[in-house]
C-alpha cells in the first residue's frame, strides 16, 4: 500500500487520469466508473481501479459520496470530487 502523498509525490498513470477526469468536471461531481481508466488505455482491472481510488481518498486527494458495487454492475464511486490536495499533486505531476 502506497504511503501519504505529498504533492511532489510520483502519480501512476491511472491516477492521473481519474485526478485529470475529476479536475475537469470541478466543480461538479462525477460519478466514477472503471470506464475512466479503460479511456485513458492504462491497462487497469475493476479490482485495481476500486483499489485506486479508495487508495486516492485515503491519502486525501479525492472525495466520494458512496461507493456501489453488485453482481450485474461494474463498481462506482458516485459524487466523486478532486480535492485542493489532489489538484496539486495533479499539477506538480504535469510539470
Amino acid at each position: 500500500m502506497t504511503c501519504a502523498y505529498s504533492p511532489e509525490a510520483a502519480l501512476s498513470s491511472a491516477e492521473r487520469c481519474v485526478l485529470g477526469t475529476l479536475n475537469q468536471a470541478w466543480p461538479s461531481a462525477a460519478t466514477m466508473t472503471p470506464d475512466v481508466i479503460r479511456s485513458c488505455e492504462t491497462g487497469e482491472d475493476q479490482t485495481a481501479f476500486v483499489d485506486m481510488v479508495q487508495n486516492l481518498s485515503d491519502n486525501g486527494m479525492i472525495l466520494y459520496e458512496a461507493f456501489l458495487t453488485g453482481a450485474s454492475s461494474e463498481p462506482r464511486f458516485l459524487d466523486s470530487m478532486i480535492t485542493a490536495r489532489g489538484k496539486a499533486a495533479l499539477q506538480s505531476s504535469e510539470d
